[in-house]
């Protein structure tokens, strides 16, 4: 019996080829790229970007300054005119990683003319960039070193206190969108049974037939996923004190957003597939690829710099940058009207293209 179901299955698998393709390729991809980020990050060789700004005419300041901008350690934005605010408003908003501001004059430590401005969601980077800093410092003593910091969050909320949380704020739209992926494509499957079963014939008739028949599933998919996003917000502001409901219409919008796009997405993706077997590989491997590279399981600016611009192109990314720059950065509905645009926009593409493709192949 064993060894019969182990043949059935076996033979299943045999004659899909693209499953079997799939079963077997992908994995060493996967591997591939969760070793290229774990390897960038377990090396100390973060790609940070850098903010810098000085504000001091002292020589061996100015001189510092151009050391840490012509380092190969971090990549460094920097601009003569900038402020500590600039540096602030720039780590805020992600453009950076982690900021330096160059203050005082360095044969006074107790001054501390090295300004430290972080994302609390990135604390490793601070940590990284002071350690870095001490090398290039090498000439001073320990003590002397360690006295030249002072640490500061970019993040405030309006009565200027810090964040409770802020990782915790960052992983509702890294959860939200992994588990919203996974739950669109499953949802999505369906449409593999009905070409498999002629019900897309019946179904789809005339030009625009595919589209509306990809339109319902599409509603019903974003719908569910919405209310699980939803979910995922409900848990974080009851057990965590994250303010979700000082910023109700955002996230709601955020969370409608993130499932527009994974439910567009998700239809895309059946649409390709020819049976469940591929589906359900397709599926599962592109999910934890985007997660992966999108900064759902690890932060983005812990991998390589080449890694992080492909993870724009993921809706984890987006999905992240919608959650957290409502509720970490402060950021109003105007002011992420990019972020919108992808997410609706996106899962919009998406549905048309998946539908363009059923209609297409049921055609064939």
């Amino acid at each position: 019996m064993i060894f019969a179901v182990f043949k059935t299955m076996w033979l299943r698998l045999w004659r899909d080829k693209g499953a079997l393709i799939l079963a077997f390729v992908l994995p060493g991809f996967i591997f591939a790229v969760f070793a290229a980020i774990f390897s960038n990050a377990s090396g100390g060789n973060l790609d940070l970007r850098v903010a810098l700004a000085t504000q001091s005419n002292s020589e061996q300041t100015l001189d510092f300054a151009e050391r840490i901008k012509t380092s190969e350690l971090f990549s460094v934005s920097f601009d003569e005119n900038w402020t500590e605010s600039d540096v602030t408003q720039r780590i805020r908003l992600g453009q950076d990683d982690v900021g330096v501001v160059l203050s005082g004059s360095f044969s006074d430590p107790s001054a501390a003319p090295i300004q430290i401005i972080q994302d609390p969601s990135r604390k490793v980077a601070a940590t990284v960039l002071k350690g870095q800093i001490r090398q290039m410092l090498a000439g001073q003593s320990e003590t002397e070193n360690r006295d030249l910091f002072k640490t500061v969050s970019a993040l405030k909320s309006e009565n200027d206190s810090a964040l409770e949380d802020p990782t915790v704020t960052y992983y509702i739209g890294a959860t939200a969108i992994l588990f919203l992926l996974f739950s669109a494509m499953q949802g999505a499957a369906i449409s593999i049974d009905e070409r498999r079963n002629g019900i897309s014939d019946r179904l789809m008739v005339g030009p625009t037939g595919a589209f509306g028949m990809l339109s319902g599933k599409f509603v019903f998919l974003s719908v569910i996923g919405f209310f699980q996003a939803a979910i995922i917000c409900v848990v974080a502001a009851l057990f965590f004190e994250v303010p979700v409901q000082q910023h109700f219409f955002p996230v709601a919008l955020a969370c409608l957003g993130a499932s527009v796009l994974a439910s567009g997405l998700s239809l895309l993706v059946a649409a390709f597939c020819e049976t469940e077997a591929q589906m359900n590989t397709v599926s599962t491997f592109a999910v934890l690829l985007l997660s992966a590279i999108g900064g759902s399981m690890v932060p983005r600016f812990m991998m390589p710099s080449w890694l992080q611009q492909i993870g724009v192109a993921t809706p984890n990314y987006w999905s992240i940058e919608a959650f957290y720059g409502i509720l970490a950065r402060g950021q109003s509905i105007i002011d992420l009207l990019s972020v919108w645009g992808v997410l609706f926009g996106g899962g919009f593409l998406c549905l048309g293209l998946a539908a363009l493709v059923s209609h297409k192949l049921m055609r064939v």
